[in-house]
């Protein structure tokens, strides 16, 4: 079977010993990586194999999204400047109540391509008609772990119950390598108990991610006390939620207890800086979550509250606020940045023996980033500090050129090779327009 050589760039490895390679090689055979170090001690290149030069190029591993709504970028720029209760409740909800399952469908598929076009080879999604995005994500030839969104009061003709997700599962459980399924509930305050415990044991069952919201503003946990004089925290808690594996979006307004109760049930935080400054909900306790032991992985959450999907862009800005946070300057080092946006996010997904890190035996999920251009200039590659740095201080999304998954390319040289990227972004655009114009939405 022939293999992918390819050579010539600079590699960052992501492992447990920061291990780079200023004139890396990595050898692709199967979907998998069979070799990643230096150029020069590659193994034999025979005829049938075939040699990428990518000279100029900084190979890493692909960027994992773990907090994401696939439908979002239909509602890009509808609501701006406003709370996030009159954010849901005014705007984003009616507009969404239009959606159909073709919509967002095509929705899915604009989500694909931005989060390829920007180095993300993995997104964990919440949202409804999952089915319809399962089928855009297996078109588009991206890793996703798609969560059915449940409301308490859900339609099940679009996908919103209990047992719309389970039909879910059942459908796509194993279906798809590439595609994992899973729960979404959308917050505590959003799903009643008896639903929780019907997650929880679905959860068990089929052995997926339970993935939610908690406590994203300081007027949901006031609510949450006054009715059951427990935090949405301690109240999942007692509900065994956290029994099961558990992804948590936000996480803003905890308390030492509720920090406490993550570490102890590990359940992983999805930290989403830009939609949390953008909707003014606060800044997560990322310095007290980490000295309380709890994982943390990075999310964009959607474009209609970002209001791009670009997770290195947002990187940059989250690390930012985190040091201003703490009034510490050598709070938040680039290494454990870039960590937040491969490994730590494969580990929050169960994904971490698979992706996040380039080893041999892992799956090939890679991007690589133009380095060429002025604003990355100059590069010193012989410091692994100062190459982190500039990825995290420097590079945006935009500065990716290729990504691959599971050793196939769905980007090269700016290309997306998967999808028709024109026809689809014309398709999403026409589909907004009509949504707005459904919602009765000022067309200013």
């Amino acid at each position: 079977m022939s293999r992918m050589f390819l050579r010539h760039a600079i590699v960052l490895t992501i492992d447990e010993n920061d291990t780079y390679y200023p004139d890396g090689c990595i050898v692709v055979e199967n979907g998998h990586i069979v070799y990643v170090g230096s150029d020069a001690q590659h193994p034999a290149i025979k005829n049938e194999d075939e040699v990428v030069d990518l000279h100029g190029k900084l190979v890493m591993p692909g960027f994992i999204n773990t907090h994401i709504h696939s439908h979002s970028p239909l509602f890009r720029n509808f609501g701006e400047d406003v709370s996030l209760q009159t954010w849901l409740n005014a705007i984003m909800w009616p507009a969404e109540s239009y959606l159909t399952e073709e919509q967002a469908y095509y929705a899915a598929l604009h989500t694909c391509i931005e989060s390829i076009a920007s180095g993300v080879t993995t997104f964990a999604d919440q949202f409804y008609f999952t089915a319809a995005v399962a089928n855009a994500v297996e078109k588009s030839g991206i890793r996703a772990v798609l969560c059915a969104s449940i409301f308490e009061n859900g339609e099940s003709d679009r996908g919103q119950t209990v047992q719309a997700a389970a039909d879910f599962i059942a459908s796509w459980k194993n279906k798809n390598l590439l595609i994992m399924p899973g729960l979404g509930p959308h917050a505590p305050y959003s799903v009643s108990a008896e639903q929780w415990r019907s997650v929880v044991e679905l959860s068990h069952s089929y052995d997926v991610l339970i993935h939610t919201h908690i406590s994203e503003t300081e007027e949901e946990n006031k609510a949450f006390d006054a009715k059951y004089a427990v935090s949405p925290t301690q109240w999942l808690e007692k509900l065994g939620v956290f029994e099961r594996r558990t992804l948590a979006a936000h996480c803003i307004h905890l308390s030492d207890e509720d920090i406490a109760i993550l570490k102890k049930n590990d359940v992983h935080v999805s930290y989403n800086p830009v939609s949390n400054l953008k909707l003014v909900s606060g800044i997560m306790p990322y310095a007290r979550l980490i000295a309380g032991g709890v994982q943390i992985s990075l999310g964009t959450d959607g474009a209609q509250s970002n209001n791009t999907l670009d997770l290195l862009r947002d990187l940059k800005i989250g690390v930012l606020i985190q040091k201003q946070q703490e009034r510490n300057p050598a709070f938040f080092p680039v290494s454990d940045a870039i960590r937040l946006v491969t490994i730590a996010g494969a580990q929050a997904l169960g994904l971490g023996e698979l992706i996040g890190s380039l080893k041999a035996g892992k799956q090939a999920d890679l991007i690589a980033l133009d380095i060429q251009q002025p604003h990355l200039q100059p590069l010193h590659t012989d410091s692994v500090k100062m190459l982190y740095t500039a990825l995290v201080y420097c590079a945006t999304g935009k500065d990716v050129s290729d990504t691959m998954v599971q050793g196939r390319w769905l980007m090269r040289d700016k290309k997306i090779l998967s999808l028709d990227a024109p026809s689809i972004l014309k398709r999403t655009n026409d589909i907004s327009l009509l949504l707005r114009r459904q919602a009765g939405l000022a067309m200013q």
